[in-house]
């Protein structure tokens, strides 16, 4: 009891703190509803996190800050810190990789397990990212230029190097990425459009190895978003040699307001159970 109590006063204690300092900012998210375990059997879902945000400005105009994630999940852990100027973004952590940051996912919309973004078919274009990365980034003229390096991981395949280009021409908005370390290359391609309330995008990469099967993917999604809610469907395969993976997606939310927000997702593979989550996030 003491113990909680003294964790529950060291709370309400930073939140005064937070709260009372204007470069400390504090958020999180919560869930809770249904969704299907490993098995496709329906359990009773619940999440949380905490985010920390600092951020402050230096008398030159160098402005620099992190964002620390805790989540109910000790793994789920995470935080990047940057620094921006005049010269661009420099970005250490647990961020996305050049080629991440380039290409753009198919998956709209949201659910409380993922269930739509979880089938065979879908890859959110990781690549080669790992928890580590150093990210720069720079606008030019409209077209946004990305640079990143990750250390050799224990899998002793050497420095992972990537680049990524993104920018947007009226509505279509384009990406292209690669990254790559001693063994292994992923490159790839993504289109995005908007047509009133419909928005669609198409992605396409290719993972080659130089020991193995070259993977290759092929994505594309489209949202629909009238008022408060917004529907995503989403279709993707894989092609490792001469195995297919393929599945299909569908998100749909209505906003409630407030950071409440009602969310019903379904993943379906090819070989595998279907899976599904309907509940309420709540963000604050």
């Amino acid at each position: 009891m003491k113990r909680t109590l003294l964790a529950s006063t060291a709370l309400v204690a930073m939140s005064g703190v937070a709260f009372a300092n204007d470069n400390i900012s504090l958020g999180g998210s919560a869930e809770m509803g249904v969704s299907t375990d490993d098995n496709g059997d329906a359990m009773l879902h619940m999440d949380g996190d905490v985010t920390f945000t600092m951020a402050a400005t230096t008398d030159a105009g160098l402005s620099f800050g992190t964002a620390l994630n805790f989540d109910d999940n000790a793994g789920d852990n995470k935080y990047a810190i940057h620094v921006k100027g005049d010269f661009g973004t420099l970005t250490l952590g647990d961020t996305d990789g050049a080629f991440d940051w380039a290409m753009a996912e198919v998956g709209g919309a949201g659910s409380l397990a993922d269930n739509h973004t979880s089938h065979a078919g879908y890859d959110g274009n990781s690549g080669l990212d790992g928890l580590n990365i150093l990210r720069y980034e720079n606008d030019f003229g409209g077209m946004q230029i990305g640079v990143s390096f990750e250390q050799e991981g224990d899998a002793g395949n050497g420095d992972i190097v990537g680049a990524g280009i993104k920018g947007g021409f009226g509505d279509i908005s384009l990406g292209v990425g690669f990254q790559s370390n001693d063994s292994e290359t992923i490159s790839g391609a993504s289109v995005s459009a908007g047509f009133g309330d419909i928005s669609g995008t198409f992605n396409y990469s290719r993972k080659t190895v130089d020991a193995g099967d070259d993977t290759t993917h092929l994505g594309v999604g489209a949202t629909y978003t009238v008022g408060n809610t917004a529907v995503n469907v989403n279709f993707g395969q894989k092609e490792t040699g001469a195995t297919d993976a393929t599945g299909f997606g569908v998100a749909a939310q209505y906003d409630l307001g407030g950071g409440a927000k009602v969310q019903f997702g379904y993943g379906n593979s090819e070989d595998a159970d279907d899976s599904w989550s309907l509940g309420l996030k709540m963000g604050f």
